[in-house]
Protein backbone atom coordinates (compact mmCIF):
# COMPACT_ATOMS: atom_id res chain seq x y z
CA UNK A 1 0.00 0.00 0.00
CA UNK A 2 1.16 3.55 -0.61
CA UNK A 3 0.06 7.23 0.23
CA UNK A 4 0.61 8.22 -3.67
CA UNK A 5 -1.52 11.51 -2.66
CA UNK A 6 1.47 12.63 -0.43
CA UNK A 7 4.86 14.01 -0.99
CA UNK A 8 6.33 11.53 1.37
CA UNK A 9 4.23 8.72 3.12
CA UNK A 10 3.36 10.02 7.13
CA UNK A 11 5.63 8.95 9.69
CA UNK A 12 2.87 6.64 11.12
CA UNK A 13 2.24 4.91 7.86
CA UNK A 14 2.87 1.17 7.86
CA UNK A 15 2.92 -0.52 4.40
CA UNK A 16 0.57 -3.86 3.91
CA UNK A 17 0.88 -7.14 1.38
CA UNK A 18 -2.25 -7.62 -0.26
CA UNK A 19 -2.51 -11.09 -2.04
CA UNK A 20 -5.74 -12.40 -4.22
CA UNK A 21 -6.20 -15.91 -5.79
CA UNK A 22 -9.47 -17.20 -7.42
CA UNK A 23 -11.82 -20.10 -7.75
CA UNK A 24 -14.26 -20.36 -10.84
CA UNK A 25 -16.84 -18.85 -8.25
CA UNK A 26 -14.94 -16.26 -6.32
CA UNK A 27 -12.67 -13.77 -5.95
CA UNK A 28 -10.03 -14.63 -2.26
CA UNK A 29 -8.38 -11.65 -1.06
CA UNK A 30 -5.42 -12.21 2.03
CA UNK A 31 -4.38 -9.02 3.89
CA UNK A 32 -1.72 -8.90 5.88
CA UNK A 33 -1.96 -5.28 7.86
CA UNK A 34 0.84 -4.37 10.41
CA UNK A 35 -0.70 -2.16 12.98
CA UNK A 36 0.94 -0.61 16.34
CA UNK A 37 -3.19 -0.08 17.81
CA UNK A 38 -5.19 -2.86 16.42
CA UNK A 39 -8.96 -1.06 17.19
CA UNK A 40 -12.10 0.04 16.47
CA UNK A 41 -15.58 0.93 18.06
CA UNK A 42 -17.62 -1.36 16.01
CA UNK A 43 -20.37 -3.13 17.48
CA UNK A 44 -21.65 -4.76 14.77
CA UNK A 45 -21.80 -5.42 10.94
CA UNK A 46 -22.59 -2.34 8.67
CA UNK A 47 -21.82 0.45 10.37
CA UNK A 48 -19.65 3.70 9.11
CA UNK A 49 -16.54 1.71 9.50
CA UNK A 50 -14.20 4.11 8.66
CA UNK A 51 -15.58 6.72 11.53
CA UNK A 52 -14.93 3.85 13.86
CA UNK A 53 -11.04 2.20 13.60
CA UNK A 54 -9.13 0.46 12.14
CA UNK A 55 -10.67 -1.14 8.76
CA UNK A 56 -9.38 -2.85 5.77
CA UNK A 57 -11.34 -2.15 2.31
CA UNK A 58 -12.10 -3.77 -0.53
CA UNK A 59 -13.18 -1.49 -4.25
CA UNK A 60 -14.12 -3.93 -7.33
CA UNK A 61 -15.78 -3.58 -10.73
CA UNK A 62 -15.95 -5.62 -13.34
CA UNK A 63 -14.51 -4.19 -16.57
CA UNK A 64 -17.95 -4.51 -18.29
CA UNK A 65 -20.03 -2.93 -16.06
CA UNK A 66 -20.53 0.47 -14.04
CA UNK A 67 -21.68 -0.50 -10.59
CA UNK A 68 -19.28 -1.30 -8.16
CA UNK A 69 -18.90 -2.68 -4.48
CA UNK A 70 -17.08 -1.80 -1.59
CA UNK A 71 -16.24 -3.79 1.04
CA UNK A 72 -14.91 -3.20 4.45
CA UNK A 73 -13.68 -5.62 7.11
CA UNK A 74 -12.74 -4.41 10.77
CA UNK A 75 -10.55 -6.34 13.56
CA UNK A 76 -13.36 -8.08 14.94
CA UNK A 77 -14.78 -9.14 11.70
CA UNK A 78 -17.51 -6.78 11.04
CA UNK A 79 -18.39 -6.23 7.62
CA UNK A 80 -19.79 -2.96 5.73
CA UNK A 81 -20.78 -3.93 2.03
CA UNK A 82 -21.62 -1.26 -0.31
CA UNK A 83 -23.07 -1.09 -3.75
CA UNK A 84 -22.79 2.05 -6.16
CA UNK A 85 -24.64 1.83 -9.07
CA UNK A 86 -22.14 4.16 -10.48
CA UNK A 87 -19.10 6.65 -9.65
CA UNK A 88 -20.94 9.33 -7.76
CA UNK A 89 -24.01 7.80 -6.97
CA UNK A 90 -25.14 7.34 -3.77
CA UNK A 91 -23.96 3.68 -1.96
CA UNK A 92 -26.77 1.16 -1.23
CA UNK A 93 -26.05 -1.44 1.92
CA UNK A 94 -25.91 -4.95 1.44
CA UNK A 95 -27.20 -7.30 3.90
CA UNK A 96 -24.35 -8.68 6.16
CA UNK A 97 -23.08 -12.14 4.33
CA UNK A 98 -22.43 -10.59 0.67
CA UNK A 99 -19.43 -11.48 0.61
CA UNK A 100 -17.48 -14.08 3.77
CA UNK A 101 -14.32 -12.99 5.61
CA UNK A 102 -11.90 -14.01 8.60
CA UNK A 103 -9.41 -12.06 10.71
CA UNK A 104 -6.94 -13.27 12.83
CA UNK A 105 -5.20 -10.79 15.19
CA UNK A 106 -1.76 -11.38 16.41
CA UNK A 107 -1.15 -8.82 19.10
CA UNK A 108 2.16 -10.06 19.94
CA UNK A 109 4.01 -9.14 16.45
CA UNK A 110 1.78 -6.22 16.39
CA UNK A 111 -0.49 -7.28 12.80
CA UNK A 112 -3.66 -8.82 11.62
CA UNK A 113 -4.82 -10.58 9.15
CA UNK A 114 -8.05 -10.53 6.66
CA UNK A 115 -8.98 -13.57 4.44
CA UNK A 116 -11.95 -12.55 2.26
CA UNK A 117 -13.88 -14.46 -0.15
CA UNK A 118 -16.24 -12.52 -2.65
CA UNK A 119 -18.73 -13.99 -4.96
CA UNK A 120 -18.33 -13.37 -8.71
CA UNK A 121 -22.36 -12.81 -8.80
CA UNK A 122 -21.67 -10.02 -6.28
CA UNK A 123 -18.97 -7.74 -8.66
CA UNK A 124 -20.29 -9.09 -12.24
CA UNK A 125 -23.60 -10.36 -11.83
CA UNK A 126 -22.30 -13.72 -13.11
CA UNK A 127 -21.90 -17.14 -10.85
CA UNK A 128 -18.56 -17.50 -12.29
CA UNK A 129 -14.93 -15.64 -12.87
CA UNK A 130 -14.15 -16.90 -16.95
CA UNK A 131 -10.26 -16.91 -18.06
CA UNK A 132 -9.71 -13.53 -19.31
CA UNK A 133 -12.06 -11.54 -17.82
CA UNK A 134 -11.20 -8.62 -15.96
CA UNK A 135 -12.00 -6.36 -12.96
CA UNK A 136 -10.46 -3.22 -11.36
CA UNK A 137 -9.46 -2.98 -8.07
CA UNK A 138 -8.14 -1.37 -5.31
CA UNK A 139 -7.37 -2.00 -1.36
CA UNK A 140 -7.36 0.31 1.02
CA UNK A 141 -6.78 0.71 4.65
CA UNK A 142 -7.85 3.31 7.81
CA UNK A 143 -5.36 2.39 10.71
CA UNK A 144 -6.80 4.19 13.55
CA UNK A 145 -5.55 4.48 16.84
CA UNK A 146 -6.90 5.19 20.30
CA UNK A 147 -5.19 8.65 21.39
CA UNK A 148 -7.54 10.29 18.87
CA UNK A 149 -4.93 11.27 16.33
CA UNK A 150 -6.22 11.03 13.00
CA UNK A 151 -6.24 7.77 11.19
CA UNK A 152 -3.56 7.09 8.42
CA UNK A 153 -5.29 6.20 5.11
CA UNK A 154 -3.52 3.98 2.40
CA UNK A 155 -4.19 1.92 -0.97
CA UNK A 156 -3.02 0.05 -3.48
CA UNK A 157 -3.80 2.59 -6.29
CA UNK A 158 -2.09 5.79 -7.25
CA UNK A 159 -4.80 8.04 -6.07
CA UNK A 160 -3.20 11.74 -6.86
CA UNK A 161 -5.98 12.78 -4.52
CA UNK A 162 -7.36 11.21 -1.19
CA UNK A 163 -10.35 9.58 -2.59
CA UNK A 164 -10.88 6.22 -2.99
CA UNK A 165 -13.40 6.42 -5.47
CA UNK A 166 -11.32 7.36 -8.34
CA UNK A 167 -11.96 4.29 -10.73
CA UNK A 168 -9.45 5.46 -13.35
CA UNK A 169 -6.54 4.83 -10.78
CA UNK A 170 -7.85 1.71 -9.51
CA UNK A 171 -5.36 -1.30 -10.70
CA UNK A 172 -6.58 -4.09 -13.42
CA UNK A 173 -6.83 -7.32 -12.33
CA UNK A 174 -7.29 -9.97 -15.27
CA UNK A 175 -7.94 -13.66 -14.66
CA UNK A 176 -6.34 -16.18 -15.96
Amino acid sequence: MQQAWLEAPEADFLAAAIRVGWTPTSLLVRADLPDRDIFTQATESNQRMWELGDVFEIFLQAADRSEYVELHVTPPNFRLQLYFQSAGKPATRLDDGAFASRVKIDSENQRWRVHAEIPARLVSGRDSIHAEESWHFSFSRYDASRDGRPPVLSSTSPHQALNFHRIHEWGSLVFC
